[in-house]
């Protein structure tokens, strides 16, 4: 893996409120108890459980804009926001005080994959030295150790993701991703080694792949909550989809569906449930079939209007798509002001339940990994694909009319461009204001352009380094030998 030597103050920054002793990491319990025993690894999982911290790039995606409303919004909420949406963020390195303070922003995203990289290696570290006892005990070490791999894994493939140019075969290996940690170092500032996206890849991976071969074939209890074998084979179906590895992508994506088959009925729901915050606990229900992996958010989604950002691209775009006949993909939550927000976060209505467990991963993304590996691999549509886009289709908000027709097209989309078309469409639709949005139009380079306070700002998709977010001004100025 070639790697760029770095000197890094992570650490450091990952510190603060955890604890004042140098080991403080090892202390993420209850900061009283060691990390000794099986259970004490177990419980230490729960705590690393990846949080849905990418949602802030829907302002970046073209599913919003931005209204300078007076008397509307929140002043100081707009300027903590706009640097995202205007792009300010993947032109210079910002500081923390720049950003809203509930978590939505790149800064707390950075800080807490690599909090969760550097517990996910103590706990390796600390299974591996473990002594079993019994039998019992080596089958749940081997978890802990697939588990916090599979963690590690995550947490890097959202930073790459977010710092780091898109995949690229031919430029991977010497384009600059984030700082790689190889062992965990309790020591409050370490240097570290900056690696390649094809460096970031290679560990994330193996790690999955390892993974694998550790955790249990089934689970039990809080199966949404953990990394199963599902959830990793799900990740790695994102993994290959990047690098272009289509017949890995249908290998795992068939793993996966081979037991969980079902994708999230957003046409029943809305049917189903009127009461605005009704639907949105049901949608977000951890007990639907189409979750393969929740996270919980530090940061309150409705409050999107008071900074003047509005989802009307959202909602146009599904009009335009029949995918919203009545009118409600947005609505209105006071009679006083335009405060129009997303439906599904309805929930968030309720202050006291404005924190809740959003999907990271499902089934649904699976098959749309698995129907856009089928149509690059056919540069054009196949049955494999017209299958998965279908019943897709079938599970959206359109009219019956618009599915039928929408499925009648498919047989006809021939080539690459007319079929990756529809299944962007139907993504886009789907997953409307839930954080994939971006990560599409990274990887098909994607234009957008936005008006912002004082100008318009546009990403034109000829350039890869027009998607990477720079590294947070807090790790730059630790880090002099960072590019």
């Amino acid at each position: 893996m070639k790697i760029k030597n770095i000197s890094i103050g992570i650490l450091s920054l990952l510190t603060v409120g955890f604890s004042s002793c140098s080991k403080f990491l090892e202390e993420p319990v209850d900061n009283r108890t060691l990390i000794t025993t099986i259970p004490d690894m177990e419980k230490t999982l729960n705590y690393l459980l990846p949080y849905s911290d990418h949602h802030f790039t829907d302002l970046m995606s073209d599913d919003y804009i931005f209204r300078d409303l007076s008397g509307h919004i929140v002043a100081s909420a707009a300027d903590a926001v706009l640097p995202i949406f205007e792009f300010s963020i993947t032109r210079e390195s910002l500081g923390e005080n720049q950003f809203l303070i509930s978590g939505f922003n790149p800064i707390t995203a950075f800080r807490r994959s690599y909090y969760r990289v550097i517990n996910s290696l103590l706990l390796i570290e600390k299974a591996k030295a473990y002594t079993p006892r019994n039998t019992a005990e080596e089958v749940r070490k081997n978890v802990v150790i697939g588990k916090s791999l599979a963690t590690k894994a995550y947490s890097y493939y959202m930073l790459t993701n977010l710092f780091a140019k898109q995949y690229n075969a031919s430029t991977a290996a010497t384009d600059l991703s984030v700082p790689f940690i190889e062992a965990y170092n309790g020591d409050a500032i370490v240097p570290f080694k900056q690696a390649t996206v094809a460096g970031i890849y290679e560990v994330i991976e193996k790690d999955l792949l390892e993974a694998l071969t550790l955790v249990n074939d089934t689970e039990t209890e809080n199966t949404v909550f953990t990394f199963n074998k599902d959830a990793i084979n799900a990740l790695l179906t994102r993994v290959y989809l990047d690098k272009k590895e289509w017949d890995n992508v249908i290998k795992y994506a068939d793993r996966v569906t081979a037991t969980k088959t079902s994708v999230l009925n957003v046409r029943n729901l809305r049917s189903t449930y009127r009461d605005y915050a009704e639907y949105s606990n049901q949608y977000f229900n951890p007990a639907n079939a189409s979750n393969i992996l929740m996270g919980n958010n530090t940061y309150q989604l409705i409050a999107y209007f008071f900074s003047g950002m509005y989802p009307y691209p959202a909602r146009q775009f599904m009009q335009a798509n029949n995918a919203d006949p009545a009118n409600d993909y947005i609505i209105q939550t006071s009679a006083l002001f335009s405060d129009f927000v997303p439906q599904k976060f309805g929930k968030f209505f309720n202050a006291s339940a404005r924190n809740f467990n959003l999907p990271l991963l499902t089934v649904d993304e699976v098959i749309f990994n698995r129907a856009e590996a089928n149509i690059e691999k056919n540069s054009g549509i196949n049955q494999s694909a017209i299958s998965d886009l279908s019943t897709l289709i079938d599970n959206q908000n359109f009219t019956a009319a618009e599915g039928t027709r929408k499925k009648g097209l498919l047989a006809g989309l021939t080539t690459r461009a007319a079929a990756m078309e529809m299944l962007l469409t139907v993504k886009r639709i789907r997953f409307s204001s839930e954080g994939m949005r971006w990560f599409d139009m990274r990887r098909h380079n994607i234009p957008v352009t936005h008006v912002g306070r004082s100008g318009t700002y546009t990403i034109d998709g000829t350039k890869p380094e027009a998607y990477v977010i720079k590294l947070p001004l807090e790790e730059i100025t630790r880090n002099t030998g960072v590019e």
